[in-house]
């Protein structure tokens, strides 16, 4: 039973994990053809994809929740928590949030440092444009 759990928490975070990344993917990919250019853009949307994939399901597949249902080793005083329908339940809902925390954290950063980058070009922009007429009046 134990193996079908494991199965299916993965299933559920690989789809959560992948139809979250494809969500943001053209909001991704706009900012970073405008930031980056669009030959640089391509390949870092691709790196942007997978690690909001790798991510999710690293977040989302909590191993160290899923060793209680094992048994337990000799000489260990724990005992083996029963999988029941209401135990699925919890543990699929818990794998899909947590997929959804981590992929959510990984974003944020992505828009904190595209938003810093965002900022830098216009002060770049504002003061190329501030000193051009500069240059040329002194002509």
């Amino acid at each position: 039973m134990f193996y079908v759990l494991f199965t299916t928490i993965l299933i559920v975070v690989v789809v959560t994990a992948a139809a979250a990344a494809r969500f943001f993917d053209p909001a991704v990919g706009k900012i970073l053809s405008r930031t980056l250019g669009q030959d640089l853009a391509d390949a870092w949307r691709k790196y942007v994809f997978f690690a909001i994939v790798v991510s999710g399901i690293s977040g989302g597949v909590r191993q160290w929740s899923l060793q209680q249902y094992l048994p337990p080793a000799p000489g260990k005083g724990t005992t083996q928590l029963q999988l029941s329908g209401e135990r699925w339940l919890l543990e699929l809902f818990q794998a899909f949030i947590s997929t959804l925390q981590s992929i959510a954290w990984v974003v944020l950063l992505f828009f904190l440092c595209a938003m810093l980058a965002y900022a830098i070009m216009r002060a770049v922009e504002y003061r190329r444009e501030e000193s051009g007429p500069r240059q040329h009046g002194d002509e």
